[in-house]
């Protein structure tokens, strides 16, 4: 197992709502690694997306104490905690009022990953020439291209392709959607904001990320996001098996 995250500021924002986070247990062959992205005023973004990973993350962490743990059910329930964290400081601390983030993880045992999605930030699965993405995005954008009422190419220019549908801490209860993705040895996952996806196509996206370097493709991603804009803050989680 090898996993790399990065997060970057982008060239046109302020500050840099995202967050991410990565916990490898060798041992256990157990993997866990999360994206989210901010919303939500001065301070609120960073500050809702930061609460989700810390909340998300310990309480996934915590359940896998268990061994016999189920992992969907598991980031359910954590996404579910993650989402009473942020709500409960967004309703009590005015500054926050509004905040929220999205939120795409993913806890790898073995050679099976659970994958879990709020809103548009995207897991990907990568294996050999083959890049397909896990996720389906939360947004207006993504509710009409599934139900047909918009091409993929309309979709890909959609105005307004950020506003989502779904989101953490935004309301006293979250919807979540569960995938489970088949990993074989040398397969890879990839886990993003928009901030990546909305500036380099899914093409290559894949062909920088085959290299056997985490950390170097990680980079390299971020660095041809901002090539073509950076609108957006750009976070990137790539492991694999």
């Amino acid at each position: 197992m090898q996993a790399w995250s990065i997060t970057d500021i982008g060239k046109k924002r302020k500050e840099n709502q995202d967050s991410t986070f990565i916990k490898l247990d060798y041992e256990r062959k157990l993997a866990l690694l999360v994206v989210c992205d901010g919303m939500g005023g001065v301070n609120g973004g960073s500050e809702a997306s930061r609460l989700a990973v810390e909340a998300f993350s310990d309480a996934v962490w915590k359940g896998t104490e268990d061994a016999s743990f189920d992992a969907a059910a598991l980031l359910s329930k954590a996404a579910e905690t993650a989402n009473s964290e942020v709500y409960t400081r967004a309703i009590t601390d005015p500054s926050y009022m509004g905040m929220g983030t999205t939120l795409t993880a993913a806890l790898v045992r073995e050679n099976e990953a659970t994958v879990i999605n709020i809103g548009d930030s995207r897991t990907y699965h990568l294996s050999g020439d083959v890049i397909r993405q896990v996720t389906d995005d939360h947004s207006i954008a993504g509710d009409l291209f599934r139900s047909g009422r918009i091409t993929r190419e309309e979709y890909d220019h959609f105005p307004d392709k950020n506003i989502i549908t779904r989101a953490v801490g935004t309301d006293s209860a979250v919807q979540s959607d569960v995938f489970k993705v088949a990993l074989r040895e040398g397969d890879a996952l990839l886990l993003c904001s928009d901030g990546l996806t909305n500036m380099v196509p899914d093409k290559e996206i894949l062909k920088m990320a085959s290299g056997s370097d985490p950390e170097k493709a990680c980079k390299t991603l971020v660095k041809r996001a901002n090539k073509a804009g950076g609108k957006d803050n750009i976070s990137v989680v790539l492991f694999r098996l």
